[in-house]
């Protein structure tokens, strides 16, 4: 681990076994110290500045699979909401990298035991709640038939009280099968050709 923010023992250690899938998830989750410690400098556009993502939570998955080969081909969906306390129009968004903004692709990535990494940074400080349901999945291979069924999941976020005002990271904790209902309500309206699975548990 070799980001400065976040320190050399995992913040959670999560086992799952699921779907014919078990192994173990341990979430790292910090603050930016410095913008080169969450890789703002290789963002394309990224305007370079001492305080990009300074103070902002950090978070990182990384998965241990049990399973061999197409077993652990795996992914992270990510549901996002931003209350802006009428301050701007709030919004909500399945979370993906912008260059994959318009496919209809629900996974914010995916891979043989994918590494999860987020770091939201917004220099402006609104007043905002930013509140993230994050799920490790099953991914399908040979068929948008083939439900997409969540392994294990985490609620994340931070809230700044007022304009300009500093971000309070919000606590790590494990998701519940309500929280996956409602990430699924809301990423399969958008993402109809796929098929989720419908409970957590």
């Amino acid at each position: 681990m070799h980001e400065r923010s976040f320190t050399a023992r995992p913040t959670r250690a999560v086992r799952y076994d699921r779907a014919g899938r078990t192994g173990v998830v341990r979430v790292f989750y910090g603050s930016t110290l410095r913008p080169e410690d969450s890789g703002f400098p290789s963002l394309m556009g990224w305007k370079r500045g001492p305080a990009t993502g300074v103070g902002f939570p950090t978070i990182q998955c990384t998965v241990t699979c049990d399973q061999p080969g197409y077993w652990s081909n795996l992914g992270w969906i990510q549901w996002v909401t931003m209350d802006y306390h009428g301050g701007h129009k709030d919004a909500a968004l399945v979370d993906r990298p912008p260059s994959m903004a318009q496919l209809d692709l629900p996974f914010s990535t995916f891979g043989y035991c994918p590494t999860f990494f987020d770091a939201p940074a917004y220099p402006s400080h609104p007043k905002i709640n930013w509140n993230a349901s994050l799920f490790l999945c099953t991914f399908p291979m040979m068929t948008r038939r083939e439900p997409i069924v969540p392994l294990t999941g985490f609620e994340w976020g931070y809230r700044i009280p007022h304009r300009g005002g500093a971000v309070t990271r919000l606590p790590l904790r494990v998701a519940k099968d309500e929280d996956w209902k409602r990430t699924r309500t809301e990423v399969a309206r958008r993402h109809r050709t796929w098929t989720f699975a419908p409970s957590f548990v």
